[in-house]
């Protein structure tokens, strides 16, 4: 795991990359990693909840935090595709606790692009809160492998994700 010195940062990409490093230093994340790609992006490498690497990648010019590659082998156009888009739209509605719900106040947009079957998450933050925002898009994830991913798509985790199969 890569640790800058416990130090607050100051902008959005400081919010993000304190936020994030909040979850490693906790021993949420494994095998975190940081890295600046000049002065206003930064790539974020970590294992959580599968034994598969996630990479980020935040934009302090545009303020999006892009999940890349979060979800591979996902044809589009198919069935789980268009599941996973309803879910995602889902996470907005106020039928949701708080707890649960994305805030459009923190994540102002959220999309969802599909190239070479693999899923990639861009959610734009407030640049007030992208720190807020950025814990949300954790809980998001949270919400996409024990939620939606849980149960009905166990073979594609255990296809994609090396989950076990019992």
């Amino acid at each position: 795991m890569t640790l800058a010195p416990a130090t607050k940062s100051t902008g959005t990409l400081g919010a993000v990359t304190d936020q994030l490093k909040s979850y490693a230093a906790r021993g949420v994340f494994r095998e975190f990693t940081a890295k600046p790609i000049g002065a206003q992006r930064i790539e974020f490498r970590f294992v959580w909840l599968t034994g598969r690497p996630m990479h980020a990648l935040f934009d302090a010019k545009t303020n999006v935090l892009k999940l890349i590659g979060l979800l591979p082998g996902i044809e589009s156009r198919s069935a789980m595709d268009k599941a996973l888009r309803e879910f995602l739209t889902s996470r907005f509605s106020q039928k949701l606790p708080a707890h649960r719900r994305l805030s459009k106040t923190l994540v102002r947009e959220l999309k969802a692009t599909n190239r070479g079957g693999a899923i990639t998450l861009s959610l734009e933050l407030n640049p007030r809160q992208a720190g807020e925002g950025a814990k949300q898009a954790i809980h998001l994830i949270s919400e996409i492998f024990q939620n939606f991913l849980a149960g009905p798509y166990h073979e594609y985790m255990v296809r994609n994700f090396d989950v076990r199969e019992d």
